[in-house]
């Protein structure tokens, strides 16, 4: 009889899972964002987050936390229950360069979340203040070792700091790094004269580059983007062999059920795939990278081992 009650059980269980998954979600989702409003992550998170909502019918509410390389948020999303109405959308601020930057961290960046699906590749914009006299890359470098140490670079986010601090390297100048909570202040210093460069994704970076705010120098990917086609790349720009890209996925608390994060994946390439979320890629010249959640888990681990090697090399390390 204890047999049969405990097979029974099993059986219901295993029912209760997909079942549960298909009636994901019931009630209003948060969407936790290490950064603040305005910033590329949160637009991002607001497109899918709209997407969600309306093929689910429930809310989705964006939680911006910003602050301290985006630990803030990661915290609040990691100790969030594992049902599945906690996500996290987030960068490789949190998920691979934070570890080696600092030598403990209120989270895990793999143990404390379930990977859920990928969402974007974009490259940064080399932006300065006009009144800086820099026309060009070369005539950056050379503005920065004839006044080595005063020129100075803000960043917001990891990306920003880590494009910088690798052009610091294998450009051989010495910039100033000022950090900032989140990515819009940097660029409002920029463009109040407080700070002479920044390396922005193109979503708070390329407006006041349009309007004649700032000046674009170049652009971090590997060859010329299409639509920015007048912006340079920096290595053909005199440092070989440059390349730098920021990307954006979403995860859940570790421990979140299975049939839950693929019914998520469902919903989140869904979202991808909307007109919405393509006319963003494409006005902020990023890429979308939809794939399974363990598609997530293998490039992650591949761009912690990449960063470790920039923050080493570049003294980012925190004490």
């Amino acid at each position: 009889m204890r047999r049969r009650t405990f097979m029974a059980a099993a059986a219901l269980a295993g029912i209760a899972a997909p079942a549960a998954a298909q009636a994901y979600p019931a009630r209003p989702v948060r969407i936790v964002v290490p950064f603040g409003p305005g910033t590329a992550t949160d637009t991002i998170a607001r497109t899918v987050g709209a997407h969600v909502s309306m093929r689910t019918g429930q809310p989705v509410i964006i939680d911006n936390k910003p602050g301290a390389e985006g630990q803030i948020g990661a915290q609040a999303a990691a100790s969030a229950a594992a049902d599945g109405y906690t996500l996290f959308i987030t960068t490789q601020t949190t998920q691979a360069i934070n570890p080696h930057v600092y030598s403990s961290l209120p989270y895990d960046p793999v143990k404390s979340f379930t990977p859920v699906a990928g969402l974007s590749l974009g490259a940064q914009i080399v932006m300065v203040r006009n009144e800086l006299p820099a026309r060009s890359i070369a005539e950056l470098i050379a503005l920065a070792r004839a006044k080595p140490g005063t020129l100075s670079f803000g960043s917001g986010n990891g990306s920003s700091r880590g494009g910088a601090e690798l052009f610091k390297i294998m450009a051989k100048v010495d910039l100033l790094g000022v950090p900032y909570k989140s990515q819009p202040q940097a660029i409002s210093d920029l463009l109040g004269g407080r700070i002479d460069i920044i390396f922005s994704d193109f979503v708070t970076g390329l407006p006041p580059v349009r309007d004649g705010r700032a000046r674009g120098l170049a652009v971090t990917s590997r060859e010329r983007l299409p639509g920015l086609a007048d912006y340079p790349t920096i290595q053909e720009s005199g440092v070989p062999d440059y390349e730098m890209w920021a990307w954006t996925g979403c995860y859940a608390p570790a421990g979140t059920p299975r049939p839950v994060v693929d019914r998520l994946n469902g919903l989140i390439r869904d979202a991808m795939a909307s007109d919405a979320y393509l006319n963003l890629t494409r006005t902020s010249f990023g890429t979308p990278f939809p794939g399974t959640p363990e598609d997530l888990a293998a490039f992650q681990a591949r761009e912690t081992a990449k960063w470790q090697q920039i923050v080493e090399a570049a003294g980012m390390k925190e004490p």
